[in-house]
């Protein structure tokens, strides 16, 4: 009986070591890599920006690996912003339609409204009458970006002439086939009507308020175009509260101004002279120009901060960059990029030489060190970081770099610091409270 036990016992401790280093080479396995989770709101925002007088922003977070997904509920909707700097964007945007509504109501408002033969104006909370979809589970988002840049540099400007001109299959209907489905023109033409479209009146008040004439949001839009009848402002007495600017515009100061002064027109010429300085061919700036994926502001902004890299060589390959951004989270991600290097060319180290063998781009210093940048909120250790990481320190080795640096202009996670560092790469978090406008 106790050489029976003694072998029962045995045997269930065998059993047990076998399923134990099976487990642990299972979970070695599943954490090769790491899952993003959910954040808190109050975690990860300031108060002012978790909750105004118009505005509360959702408890929980969602989050990709890369940037952050809030959900506003407002006075005039409820909306989703892809990203921290697209939150204060649209918390900037629902302070602007505050202004508008007290406006709207006021007595001498009302009666300029009478003589100019306006007839009854909406109020703002009919422009919020149509539900904004939810973002339900996460998105692959900017992931995409990092995956489908193995593509050649020219295939990119292909797809985008084919974006323009309406030809790529894939979007289209089957020939023959009735559908539901809008072709790539009828996408190119929306897009490009919606940018074109914007009178001179609606930029004014996009100035009034400090918001983007070509903004996204749909609401602010409709509501502005409801009242750029009235373009002489100063009659109405107005004293916005400061709001916002365009995003990303904290480095690049002039960018405003053009875009709330110039039209559409005007700013492609601004940023064709713009971008012909940096060496570009012709083809890859008008594929640029005429992508209509992106907004004239964004594309403005991006011109400016690839102007501001001044003197280094390599720089069109960001045009090349801006070309593979298919969504508005993309390019946004990329300009925000971009505008980093620019900021650290300006107050860190001249930046001589900028790579684009990534989605987003790196620069090298007059000092040989290699700097990758990365508009994150947030970053997880995910397979896309990993290869991006390990190629950004191995290209940076091949080429004799005296340091390799990654700068973000979030945090990361635990876990990914410490594969970066382990990699060899010294990593700088939170560039984001570094960056701030040049005096003057």
């Amino acid at each position: 009986m106790v050489i029976r036990n003694s072998l029962k016992k045995s045997t269930q401790f065998i059993v047990l070591t076998v399923f134990l280093v099976f487990s642990s080479f299972v979970a070695a396995e599943q954490e090769a890599f790491e899952d993003a989770a959910d954040l808190r709101a109050k975690d990860v925002l300031p108060k002012d920006l978790r909750k105004g007088a118009h505005h509360r922003v959702e408890k929980v977070v969602r989050n990709d690996g890369y940037l952050n997904y809030y959900t506003i509920t407002s006075d005039y909707g409820e909306f989703e912003a892809v990203s921290t700097a697209m939150l204060k964007t649209r918390v900037g945007e629902i302070n602007a339609l505050a202004e508008l509504d007290d406006l709207s109501k006021t007595e001498v408002f009302i009666k300029a409204a009478a003589d100019a033969g306006v007839g009854q104006l909406k109020t703002l909370k009919q422009f919020a009458t149509k539900p904004v979809e939810t973002v339900v589970g996460i998105p692959s988002g900017v992931g995409r970006m990092f995956k489908r840049y193995s593509r050649q540099a020219g295939e990119a400007v292909d797809a985008t002439k084919e974006f323009v001109a309406g030809d790529d299959e894939e979007e289209t209907q089957a020939e023959g086939e009735e559908g539901d489905s809008e072709s790539t023109t009828d996408k190119a033409v929306d897009l490009t009507e919606s940018f074109f479209g914007v009178s001179g009146s609606q930029r004014a008040w996009a100035q009034k308020l400090g918001t983007d004439p070509y903004s996204s949001n749909e609401v602010l839009q409709a509501a502005i175009k409801e009242v750029a009848w009235a373009e002489r402002l100063g009659r109405f007495g107005m004293g916005f509260a400061g709001v916002p600017e365009i995003p990303g515009a904290d480095i690049i100061g002039e960018v405003n101004d053009a875009v709330w002064s110039k039209d559409p027109y005007e700013l492609q010429d601004l940023n064709r002279a713009r971008l012909a300085a940096t060496g570009a061919d012709d083809e890859l700036i008008e594929s640029y120009l005429e992508n209509s994926r992106m907004s004239p502001s964004q594309q403005t902004l991006l011109t400016a901060a690839i102007a501001e890299i001044d003197g280094a060589s390599g720089r069109d390959g960001i045009l090349r960059q801006a070309l593979n951004a298919e969504t508005e989270a993309e390019a946004n991600f990329l300009i925000k990029s971009v505008t980093m290097l620019a900021w650290y060319h300006l107050t860190q180290s001249p930046v001589v030489a900028v790579s684009t063998y990534a989605a987003v781009p790196s620069g090298t210093t007059e000092d040989g060190a290699r700097v990758l940048v990365f508009a994150v909120d947030h970053v997880y250790w995910t397979e896309t970081i990993a290869e991006a990481a390990g190629k950004h320190a191995a290209q940076s080795n091949e080429d004799g770099a005296s340091k390799a640096t990654v700068w973000l202009l979030g945090t990361a996670s635990r876990r990914t610091a410490d594969e970066l560092a382990r990699l060899g790469l010294e990593v700088h978090e939170n560039v984001a409270t570094m960056m701030v406008a040049p005096a003057g």
